[in-house]
């Protein structure tokens, strides 16, 4: 019986010694403790051994040398009155904001593009229509989706840097005109990607909206579709490339979800690789108004626009990239 105790009480202190933390304070002090709180200013400790409602005292962050955590972990402090390095398993995403932590995202959006073809198209329109006052519109909505790479400048939160990838794919009918017997028309869509680079800056406390500044190289893959001239059909595809600038807002929703904000202006001009008639009239050359010059006609995606978006996030660690003491 005594010997069942004996095992039991080991086993007890075990598990009481399994629970302890260990704060190593940098004048020499050992101090065995559970924390209940950490941050960036201080931790937060009651004494091991005592009970539930005993006081709470705490340590200045700059004053410990490491902490011995009752799981195994060890933060070691003395760089810079920060845990400079900790072995253990710690997520990544725990390093939200700082950085130490890299942040990528997935997500979609919503873009609405007022497509302005420019002065070249809505002249070659009107010349070949007969029609002074002939307009071009267009389908102005499409559905980009992206992937980033940020991450915050220091450990406030209060600036922010990373790049994007954004590909969208316009409707076949982004850029649409018609006369009124339908033997002209127009029917063109776009694929194109963007490579942007951005800046933002926190504009609350909870460093949970910023404002947002990016400039973005923009380049067509594809620009396909139709013009159709005294009822022969054309078929058209381009490359070509532009740039955009916008403003906006992320509202960061929670660590791993942020809704997107962004209107500007995009600058792109799209040159024919191919042309070629459905008809027998083979290959032809479209000018922009034949009887004034041989200026060959090239397509322009200008106008401005708006996209919301939603993205669901990850993150990777990183050392951190401040300078050591």
């Amino acid at each position: 019986m005594k010997i069942k105790l004996l095992l039991l009480s080991l086993v007890v202190f075990t598990g009481i010694l399994s629970a302890q933390d260990t704060i190593f304070v940098k004048n020499g002090q050992v101090i065995p403790a559970i924390i209940v709180e950490k941050n960036n200013t201080e931790i937060k400790y009651k004494k091991f051994g005592q009970p539930a409602s005993a006081a709470i005292y705490s340590v200045f962050v700059s004053d410990i040398k490491s902490i011995h955590f009752s799981d195994g972990i060890i933060a070691d402090y003395t760089q810079a009155g920060q845990p400079a390095t900790e072995t253990g398993k710690e997520k990544p995403i725990e390093k939200a904001g700082t950085m130490n932590a890299i942040k990528w995202s997935f997500g979609a959006s919503a873009e609405y593009f007022a497509v302005n073809p420019g002065d070249d198209l809505l002249e070659f329109w009107r010349y070949h229509t007969g029609d002074p006052n002939a307009e071009i519109g267009g389908n102005p909505l499409s559905f980009p989706f992206f992937f980033k790479m940020n991450m915050a400048l220091g450990n406030m939160k209060r600036n922010w840097i990373g790049d994007e990838l954004l590909v969208n794919i316009m409707p076949g009918d982004a850029i649409y005109a018609t006369d009124d017997n339908g033997s002209n028309e127009i029917s063109l869509g776009n694929i194109y990607s963007t490579i942007i680079i951005y800046y933002g800056r926190s504009l609350n406390h909870k460093n949970t909206l910023l404002a947002i500044i990016e400039p973005g190289l923009d380049i067509s893959f594809s620009m396909t579709g139709t013009i159709t001239i005294n009822s022969t059909e054309y078929e058209e595809t381009g490359t070509g490339m532009g740039y955009h600038i916008a403003t906006g807002f992320d509202w960061l929703i929670s660590k791993r979800f942020t809704a997107s904000l962004r209107g500007g202006y995009r600058f792109m001009t799209i040159k024919e690789q191919h042309r070629s008639s459905t008809s027998s009239d083979g290959f032809a050359n479209f000018y922009v108004n034949h009887s004034v010059s041989d200026e060959l006609l090239s397509i322009k995606w200008n106008g401005p626009y708006v996209n919301f978006g939603l993205q669901w996030s990850f993150y990777t660690k990183m050392k951190s990239l401040a300078p050591p003491e």
